[in-house]
């Protein structure tokens, strides 16, 4: 009897082991599960923070001119701009040069930190090439506007490059338009002003003939106004004689 008094306690102390044991590692996995957990979590929130903290532009760039060469081993600048003050200079918020071979378009991708963009500001995209003295080859003449910021949602934009000498020909042949409007205008004027020259010289002509007209209409009456005066004075005299005889 004593030895199976004996027995059955040595198996509940046991089982009462095993469920200490069972029970120390049931905590243990759900202290490891919330571990996990958290730092799963803290790994989502630091990639959102670092997604907000810096945000991606992407696009394409196209090249107008496909009869003008680019560069060998051309370098495309491609700059964020805040063109918010049009009385200033734009201010560089981010830039990134991406080499290009051909005249196909060409993928770039734009990374800009959230911290340095006003998103209430306009910001813009432009795209030049220059030589290795720094002369401007190719250039977007467009702005290319585009929405910043942290919950900024950017669809890829396309942006457009003309080579410089395209553009000074377009500004060459304004300035020619220009010269030719002006010359037809002052045309315009030298035809007004000739025209008005002549004829206040007509009017003056005129003037004159009238003037010369009247004088002589004066004249005559002048004269004839005398010669009635002479006339009554000799009618006169001739009768003061006859009466003196």
């Amino acid at each position: 009897m004593k030895r199976q008094l004996f027995i059955a306690a040595a198996l509940t102390g046991t089982l009462a082991l095993a469920g200490c044991d069972q029970a120390d590692d049931s905590e243990q996995n759900a202290a490891n599960t919330a571990t996990q957990t958290e730092q799963t979590t803290a790994g989502e929130q630091a990639q959102t923070d670092q997604q907000q903290a810096s945000r991606t532009l992407e696009g394409v760039m196209e090249f107008v001119a496909t009869d003008t060469p680019l560069p060998d081993d051309a370098q495309v600048k491609v700059s964020l701009l805040d063109v918010a003050r049009a009385d200033a200079p734009a201010t560089t918020i981010s830039e990134t040069t991406v080499d290009v071979s051909g005249n196909d378009p060409v993928e770039f991708s734009l990374d800009y930190p959230t911290a340095q963009v006003d998103p209430g500001h306009a910001h813009a995209v432009r795209a030049e090439i220059r030589d290795d003295d720094g002369n401007l080859l190719w250039t977007s003449p467009q702005r290319h506007q585009v929405e910043v910021g942290p919950d900024a949602e950017q669809a890829p934009i396309t942006v457009s490059l003309e080579p410089v000498a395209s553009q000074g020909s377009i500004a060459g042949q304004a300035l020619e338009d220009t010269e030719n409007a002006a010359d037809q205008a002052g045309n315009a004027v030298a035809d007004t002003t000739g025209d008005a020259v002549e004829a206040a010289g007509d009017a003056a002509g005129d003037a004159a003939e009238a003037t010369e007209e009247t004088a002589e209409d004066a004249a005559a009456a002048s004269e004839e106004a005398a010669e009635e005066a002479h006339e009554e004075v000799e009618e006169m005299m001739e009768d003061d004689s006859q009466t003196a005889q």
